[in-house]
């Protein structure tokens, strides 16, 4: 790896910082140069507008580059010097205009800037051997709801070919729902558990195959995993979004001669947590305000579009008018998507506490 790719890995640059710092504008993107070692050598560094760096040193005394540096054997005293100078001008760049990206890929960081936004969780990184492997925790008990890891493309995906075999890619892992594992393997970008158990995790390799709301979403199912009902701080309330789909139950015209509802349980509730009921298409708006009374209610039931083996109590607190909530105004909150029970955005909740009073 070139000396420039080490130093700028995971790193994007800060446009805005390039011309205070020094650097000029040109046809091939940003430039710039610094004599060092008193005068004897040159560095001219280039970033492009998509933030690629690279870089050369010319010789002064003879106005051409100096190759050696380049030259992986090559230790001499005098090329390490002028390595170790040049290096010195790379960090300070590197300091001075780039932010550092928690990982390599787009699509890694993206999610962990959309993790971070809506539960105010970042990763950590546990292991000495392994430095670049990030894990999310939920911050209660410490317990991982993901990790982000580079490997070889090959590991996960089985049927890469060619040189895709040694591509390194950025892979996710998720816990999921007991005996769901063969639906979500038929979709493509999705694979068995990488060094976890496959009956109740997957691999997600972060190359764009899927979409970020979707990922967002198995994320949001994996973390309430960790939730659980015996790792709260103790007091502490969950907000939760629990769709409602109208086409099977009518829930505004249930709620309008009744205040409290047995519900299928999906995820694990505990008693005085929030439950924000999202009606789904054709109206796709939170609707009510619900506090979860009781949970793990065994509750036998079966037909065409449900079956419930235990069940939860909600009562209403609040309508929620219609407009009010719109899927619209979720996204502006931090809810991309509700596709299944979900937590609510901090965002979200803080907008519906103050419009119903409570």
């Amino acid at each position: 790896m070139e000396l420039e790719s080490k130093i700028f890995e995971r790193k994007t640059v800060i446009e805005s910082a390039l011309i205070p710092y020094g650097f000029q504008k040109t046809n091939k993107g940003y430039l710039y140069t610094k004599d060092f070692l008193k005068g004897a050598f040159k560095a001219q560094v280039i970033i492009t507008s998509g933030g690629v760096v690279s870089g050369k040193v010319i010789d002064n005394g003879t106005d051409e580059e100096y190759i050696l540096l380049h030259v992986e054997n090559q230790s001499g005293a005098y090329v390490a010097k002028v390595r170790k100078a040049y290096t010195l001008i790379l960090k300070d760049i590197a300091a001075a205009c780039f932010r550092t990206n928690p990982f390599l890929k787009p699509q890694s960081n993206r999610l962990t800037l959309s993790i971070e936004c809506q539960y105010q969780e970042k990763p950590d990184y546990p292991f000495a051997k392994l430095p670049t492997y990030g894990v999310f925790r939920y911050p209660a008990n410490r317990k991982w709801y993901a990790l982000i890891m580079n490997l070889k493309r090959a590991l996960v995906d089985k049927e890469c070919t060619g040189r895709q075999k040694d591509e390194i890619v950025e892979v996710l892992n998720l816990k999921i729902e007991e005996n769901s594992e063969q639906d979500l393997l038929k979709i493509r970008g999705i694979y068995p558990g990488y060094h976890m158990n496959r009956a109740h995790w997957i691999s997600i390799i972060l190359d764009d195959s899927l979409e970020d709301e979707f990922i967002l979403t198995l994320i949001d199912k994996s973390r309430t995993f960790a939730v659980g009902g015996k790792a709260r701080a103790k007091g502490k309330k969950e907000h939760w979004i629990i769709p409602a789909n109208p086409e099977f139950f009518n829930v505004i015209e249930y709620f309008s001669s009744s205040s409290e509802v047995v519900w299928k349980q999906s995820s694990r509730l505990t008693a005085g947590d929030i439950a924000y009921i999202y009606v789904t298409s054709p109206h796709s708006e939170i609707r009510f305000v619900c506090e979860v009374l009781q949970t793990d209610i065994p509750y036998e039931y079966q037909d065409q579009n449900l079956t419930m083996k235990k069940a939860v109590k909600l009562k209403v607190l609040k309508e929620i008018p219609h407009g009010l909530c719109p899927i619209s105004k979720m996204r502006e909150l931090g809810v991309k998507a509700v596709r299944g029970q979900r937590t609510a955005s901090a965002e979200l909740t803080a907008y519906l506490k103050e419009r119903s009073s409570l």
